[in-house]
């Protein structure tokens, strides 16, 4: 009996040495699973694109011919006294215009805060036409007693347009939401013309007759510009996509107010959708 115990005691510590010293095997490739830091799109650097616009132009007319008008009736009591040059016979008008063009720009980042500069161009054909409502009147004034008729024609086609913008937006994963503002340039063409008919009803007709008393007087005046130039601002906002490591998509919105030209005011609503390489 003493013998089995003494053999019993003996295999215990053996048994605790060989566990103290054991390692257990590992078998090859089943190291535990450590997922690796995702990999951004980081937006610095120089990029530049193509894309595609659709967009509606909008034009006011109304106080485009008033120098033409009061030109025309300069120094006649007519335009003194009731002002034909001030009837508005030209309104406002829109239209749409499907276009494409390209870009170029450079952005810095600093964590999630982008900002950057970019040239964006725009190549459409924004034909707007200016709508005629004449306005005829009998009016009297110390020349006489006037049937009046005021009418005109107008139109302004812009047929392209660059804006240099800066750009501010906040990274997160691959998306960049952004905003812009920028100086606005483009090219028109402008045609604008007016007529002013006028018939002295004096009856019967004195001698020396007044004017316009023998036949209607149809005055006419006119103006046209090739390619005039534009200048505005631009101010809008958009989202960008990062697709592979160095190519991304955007879609954008930019509202371009025009400054006064021959007193025609005009603005454009864009759309763009475009895809780009970042260098």
């Amino acid at each position: 009996m003493r013998r089995l115990l003494v053999a019993l005691a003996l295999m215990g510590l053996v048994s605790d040495a060989l566990a103290a010293d054991y390692t257990a095997p590992v078998l090859r490739g089943s190291d535990s699973f450590l997922p690796a830091t995702p990999a951004y799109f980081h937006w610095s650097g120089f990029y530049a694109g193509g894309q595609v616009t659709y967009g509606s132009g909008n034009a006011d007319f109304s106080s485009a011919t008033d120098p033409l008008i009061a030109f025309a009736l300069r120094n006649t009591t007519l335009e003194s006294t009731v002002g034909v040059s001030q009837w508005n016979v030209l309104g406002t008008a829109d239209t749409g215009a499907a276009g494409f063009g390209g870009f170029v720009g450079y952005n810095t980042q600093w964590d999630d805060v982008v900002l950057g500069l970019e040239l964006n161009y725009t190549r459409s054909s924004f034909n707007i036409v200016a709508p005629n409502n004449p306005i005829a009147l009998n009016v009297t004034d110390s020349d006489g007693n006037f049937n009046t008729l005021s009418s005109a024609s107008a139109s302004m086609k812009i047929e392209d347009f660059a804006v240099v913008r800066a750009r501010a937006g906040w990274a997160f994963n691959n998306f960049l939401p952004y905003a812009t503002a920028g100086f606005a340039v483009g090219r028109a063409d402008l045609a604008v013309s007016s007529t002013v008919e006028l018939q002295n009803t004096i009856n019967p007709i004195p001698n020396p007759a007044p004017i316009c008393a023998l036949a209607p007087c149809v005055i006419t005046s006119g103006q046209t510009k090739t390619s005039a130039f534009l200048y505005g601002y631009a101010v809008g906002g958009g989202l960008e996509v990062a697709l592979t490591r160095n190519i991304f998509a955007r879609g954008e919105y930019e509202y371009i107010q025009w400054a006064p030209i021959w007193q025609i005011t005009s603005h454009l609503n864009m759309t763009r959708l475009g895809v780009g390489l970042k260098f």
